[in-house]
Protein backbone atom coordinates (compact mmCIF):
# COMPACT_ATOMS: atom_id res chain seq x y z
CA UNK A 1 0.00 0.00 0.00
CA UNK A 2 2.78 2.45 0.61
CA UNK A 3 3.92 2.43 -3.14
CA UNK A 4 0.70 3.39 -3.87
CA UNK A 5 0.81 6.42 -1.70
CA UNK A 6 3.92 7.22 -2.15
CA UNK A 7 3.58 7.20 -6.28
CA UNK A 8 0.47 9.20 -5.11
CA UNK A 9 2.01 11.84 -4.02
CA UNK A 10 4.32 11.41 -6.79
CA UNK A 11 1.36 12.14 -8.89
CA UNK A 12 0.38 15.14 -7.46
CA UNK A 13 3.72 16.69 -7.52
CA UNK A 14 3.49 16.43 -10.88
CA UNK A 15 0.26 17.87 -11.50
CA UNK A 16 1.07 20.94 -8.46
CA UNK A 17 4.23 21.64 -11.20
CA UNK A 18 1.59 21.91 -14.38
CA UNK A 19 -0.98 23.91 -12.46
CA UNK A 20 2.01 26.08 -11.04
CA UNK A 21 3.16 26.72 -15.13
CA UNK A 22 -0.26 27.03 -16.05
CA UNK A 23 -0.68 29.80 -13.46
CA UNK A 24 2.74 31.56 -15.22
CA UNK A 25 0.94 31.60 -18.72
CA UNK A 26 2.21 28.25 -20.31
CA UNK A 27 -0.67 26.60 -22.33
CA UNK A 28 -1.52 23.84 -19.74
CA UNK A 29 -4.17 25.22 -17.84
CA UNK A 30 -7.02 22.58 -19.81
CA UNK A 31 -4.26 19.36 -19.00
CA UNK A 32 -3.77 21.01 -15.28
CA UNK A 33 -7.34 21.14 -14.77
CA UNK A 34 -8.45 17.35 -16.00
CA UNK A 35 -5.54 16.24 -14.54
CA UNK A 36 -6.75 17.78 -11.13
CA UNK A 37 -10.28 15.88 -11.41
CA UNK A 38 -8.98 12.72 -11.85
CA UNK A 39 -6.86 13.24 -9.31
CA UNK A 40 -9.50 13.74 -6.81
CA UNK A 41 -11.81 10.55 -8.39
CA UNK A 42 -8.19 8.27 -7.71
CA UNK A 43 -7.87 9.77 -4.49
CA UNK A 44 -11.31 8.84 -3.39
CA UNK A 45 -10.49 5.03 -4.69
CA UNK A 46 -6.88 5.05 -3.22
CA UNK A 47 -8.48 6.21 0.06
CA UNK A 48 -11.03 3.46 -0.16
CA UNK A 49 -8.15 0.75 -0.43
CA UNK A 50 -6.23 2.12 1.82
CA UNK A 51 -8.90 1.75 4.67
CA UNK A 52 -10.15 -1.64 3.39
CA UNK A 53 -6.38 -2.83 3.50
CA UNK A 54 -6.56 -1.41 7.66
CA UNK A 55 -9.71 -2.58 8.27
CA UNK A 56 -8.79 -6.41 7.06
CA UNK A 57 -5.60 -6.78 9.90
CA UNK A 58 -2.37 -4.57 10.67
CA UNK A 59 -3.51 -1.32 11.56
CA UNK A 60 -1.70 2.01 11.93
CA UNK A 61 0.21 2.79 15.38
CA UNK A 62 -2.14 5.81 15.05
CA UNK A 63 -5.47 4.74 13.69
CA UNK A 64 -7.24 8.36 14.74
CA UNK A 65 -4.19 10.20 12.84
CA UNK A 66 -4.19 8.21 10.10
CA UNK A 67 -7.92 8.11 8.96
CA UNK A 68 -7.72 12.14 10.08
CA UNK A 69 -5.03 12.36 6.71
CA UNK A 70 -7.73 9.64 4.68
CA UNK A 71 -10.27 12.44 5.03
CA UNK A 72 -7.91 14.78 4.45
CA UNK A 73 -6.86 13.62 0.87
CA UNK A 74 -10.40 13.76 -0.30
CA UNK A 75 -11.45 16.56 1.35
CA UNK A 76 -8.73 19.44 0.36
CA UNK A 77 -9.41 20.03 -3.83
CA UNK A 78 -13.43 20.23 -2.72
CA UNK A 79 -12.46 22.85 0.03
CA UNK A 80 -10.59 24.54 -1.47
CA UNK A 81 -12.62 25.28 -4.93
CA UNK A 82 -16.22 25.12 -3.74
CA UNK A 83 -17.70 28.24 -4.80
CA UNK A 84 -18.52 30.95 -1.99
CA UNK A 85 -22.06 31.53 -1.17
CA UNK A 86 -23.73 34.84 -1.58
CA UNK A 87 -26.05 35.95 1.31
CA UNK A 88 -29.55 35.88 0.09
CA UNK A 89 -28.91 33.73 -2.99
CA UNK A 90 -30.10 29.87 -3.13
CA UNK A 91 -26.86 29.21 -5.67
CA UNK A 92 -23.43 29.81 -5.15
CA UNK A 93 -22.32 32.27 -7.98
CA UNK A 94 -23.54 30.46 -10.97
CA UNK A 95 -21.30 32.67 -13.41
CA UNK A 96 -17.84 33.34 -11.07
CA UNK A 97 -14.91 31.81 -12.69
CA UNK A 98 -13.37 28.12 -11.81
CA UNK A 99 -10.56 28.14 -9.17
CA UNK A 100 -7.15 29.73 -10.12
CA UNK A 101 -4.22 27.84 -11.02
CA UNK A 102 -2.66 28.93 -8.22
CA UNK A 103 -5.39 27.42 -6.02
CA UNK A 104 -4.76 23.86 -8.27
CA UNK A 105 -1.20 23.90 -7.51
CA UNK A 106 -1.57 24.20 -3.86
CA UNK A 107 -4.10 21.65 -3.59
CA UNK A 108 -2.29 19.82 -5.22
CA UNK A 109 0.81 19.93 -3.11
CA UNK A 110 -0.94 19.70 -0.03
CA UNK A 111 -2.54 16.58 -1.13
CA UNK A 112 0.83 15.60 -2.11
CA UNK A 113 2.39 16.14 1.82
CA UNK A 114 -0.93 14.27 3.18
CA UNK A 115 -0.31 11.61 1.19
CA UNK A 116 3.22 11.24 2.69
CA UNK A 117 1.75 11.57 5.76
CA UNK A 118 -0.48 8.75 5.37
CA UNK A 119 1.96 6.56 3.98
CA UNK A 120 4.54 7.27 6.84
CA UNK A 121 1.52 6.87 9.27
CA UNK A 122 -0.09 3.62 7.66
Amino acid sequence: MDVLLWSAAGVMVVITAICVLAALGRPLEALGRLLIELAEAALFVIVAIDLFAWAAGGGPAEPFTHVGYAVAAVAIIPILTRKPKIKGQADPQPESEPPSMWVLAVAALAIAVVLWRLAATG
